[in-house]
């Protein structure tokens, strides 16, 4: 994985943004577009805190089965300690190296995750190759080019947004997305977009605790001076108080299925 800490501390804060009101219905959508039933089998590769896996659980049901694999073991201990299904299981796992049988889940999911692997077409093969023959996929991914964030200083802005890329391995993934999946063997059933919109700074909406993350990540660059990166996140407060604060994101959601014909 390219740029981010998995601490125990990183651990908590994406436990926080991941409860947010934003992240919560990117779930929702997530979960209506994977369209489970009870007694299917599930795999979440980089399940993080692993809210989408209990989600998950509740509709596949005890005759089904929900996976959860992450390159953190904070993350895999998070999980565990608020397992709340018996029939879902953690496991620390690559994700361009799944320790999974060929053909052995009706559905894989992957939100948030994809950008963050350097070799991120073995993560789609490997994806393919664990879906049964006619199971079905959800890739969700962030092209962090096309965030827009007010702020009156916009230089300052694009200094820290462009030392921001480098958290990740690839900040315009959903650009190459749909050819990469149908490179890897699937085919591609659509793809939409899920907006998130702030009007607000508080501890309710995604973009305060991605300010603090960026914050955070940047600081440790060097690329954008502490003075000028101070300035940049505390002007968000002045621009909430003043009415002015406007944040949104696309979350590009691309779904895709295992040809019935292909091998298992």
């Amino acid at each position: 994985m390219s740029g981010m800490e998995y601490s125990n501390e990183n651990a908590k804060r994406l436990q926080r943004l991941y409860l947010t009101a934003d992240v919560k219905a990117q779930r929702a959508e997530t979960i209506r577009q994977l369209d489970l039933s009870a007694g299917e089998r599930v795999l979440d590769i980089g399940c993080g805190p692993g809210y989408l896996c209990e989600s998950m659980a509740e509709l596949v049901g005890p005759h089904g089965s929900v996976v959860g694999i992450d390159v953190s073991t904070d993350l895999i201990a998070v999980c565990n300690r608020q397992k709340a299904s018996e029939w879902i299981s953690y496991a620390l796992g690559n994700a361009t190296e799944l320790d999974q049988p060929d053909a052995s889940f009706d559905a894989v999911v992957c939100t948030q995750v994809a950008e963050y692997v350097p070799d991120v077409d073995r993560v789609l093969i490997e994806a393919c190759r664990v879906l049964k023959p006619g199971g079905r996929t959800i890739f969700v991914a962030t092209d962090w080019d096309a965030v827009v964030w007010h702020s009156d200083n916009r230089e300052r802005m694009a200094a820290v947004m462009k030392s921001w890329e480098a958290h990740c391995a690839h900040p315009r993934l959903p650009r190459s997305m749909a050819l990469r999946m149908v490179n890897a063997g699937f085919r591609l059933d659509g793809a939409s977009v899920f907006p998130i919109l702030n009007l607000r700074y508080d501890d309710e909406r995604y973009s305060k605790g991605l300010a603090q993350g960026i914050r955070d990540f940047v600081g440790r660059t060097n690329d954008v001076s502490a003075d000028d990166l101070t300035a940049w996140h505390s002007e968000f407060e002045r621009l909430d108080g003043a009415g002015q604060y406007f944040f949104s994101t696309n979350r590009y959601i691309f779904k895709a299925s295992k040809p019935a014909g292909a091998p298992a």
